[in-house]
């Protein structure tokens, strides 16, 4: 559920352990949740993995489930937080009075930014406003349970080979933020890392609007986001494991032969050499040795 940051200067990396599409630590967390009518306490997660992760690096939960940052945020060991349009679907679709309410709002922020009496101009474009409406709404409240670093909020992934709309999203996305109260340096925008994202975020960076780039599946990915002065990736170490796994047919490797792990010590090596700044936060871990391993 976590994902770990780790602050060694010059260069920052970290990793992420769970629910950046790392299904089986997902799946387990929530397994945890619904076995019983709390989450585990804020003093027994204390004692556990995480409070050894934590003092080692920096934490970052990833998920759009608010109890479960409460929980975890309790504990004071998770300083930052991250979703993306499937938790953000997932809270609209839930039924949960709370994520009703950022539905409703959205719609009706929409309504009144792009509609009249006689309906709509562009329908689309008021749904794609309440879409990022209601991102925000999520990640004001993500931050509002004891998050106290950065919030990661994405644009809209169709977006990810349009540098320009990307800008504009962003941009709206920032504001909307900043109206609510939230300073921006608060917020990360996840852009993809294609090259149209990674050119987005530089122009964003400039402007101090700090960026999140992730679906970084390779070192050149990672140098280019770098060079561009990119607050942060997302490298998917779990990802690229499942292609070696199915080019290479095999099942299960020691860590230290996992591409993916390599991958992003490759990522974190050269930031380090040549002194950049950029954040190194891998997402999506597979267990390199299988199930057991988790």
């Amino acid at each position: 559920p976590t994902a770990a940051r780790h602050t060694t200067s010059p260069a920052t990396c970290t990793s992420s352990l769970a629910l950046r599409s790392a299904q089986s630590a997902r799946l387990g967390l929530r397994m945890v949740a619904a076995a019983s009518a709390t989450l585990p306490s804020a003093d027994a997660l204390k004692t556990s993995q995480l409070a050894q992760l934590a003092s080692m690096t920096v934490l970052s939960i990833d998920t759009g489930d608010l109890d479960i940052v409460e929980q975890f945020a309790a504990t004071g060991y998770i300083t930052d937080a991250t979703t993306n349009p499937l938790f953000v679907s997932q809270a609209g679709l839930s039924g949960d009075p709370r994520y009703v309410a950022f539905v409703e709002e959205a719609i009706t922020y929409a309504k009144n930014k792009m509609c009249n009496k006689d309906g709509c101009d562009v329908v689309a474009d008021a749904i794609a406003l309440a879409m990022d409406r209601l991102a925000v709404n999520l990640g004001k409240n993500i931050l509002s349970l004891g998050i106290k670093g950065y919030v990661s909020t994405e644009v809209d992934p169709r977006l990810s080979f349009d540098m320009e709309e990307s800008l504009v999203r962003a941009r709206r996305i920032i504001q909307m933020y900043e109206d609510e109260g939230i300073k921006r340096e608060r917020v990360l925008i996840k852009l993809a890392a294609t090259w149209e994202g990674i050119a987005a975020a530089e122009v964003l960076e400039k402007e101090g609007i700090t960026c999140n780039l992730t679906l970084v599946f390779g070192t050149l990915q990672a140098k280019a986001c770098a060079q561009r002065k990119v607050r942060l990736i997302s490298p998917f170490p779990g990802r690229i494991l499942d292609w070696h796994k199915l080019d290479k047919k095999f099942d299960v490797c020691p860590p230290n032969e996992d591409q993916g792990v390599i991958a992003c010590a490759e990522m974190y090596g050269y930031f380090r050499k040549y002194e950049h700044d950029t954040i190194c936060m891998p997402a999506s871990w597979r267990p390199s040795r299988g199930p057991g391993f988790e």
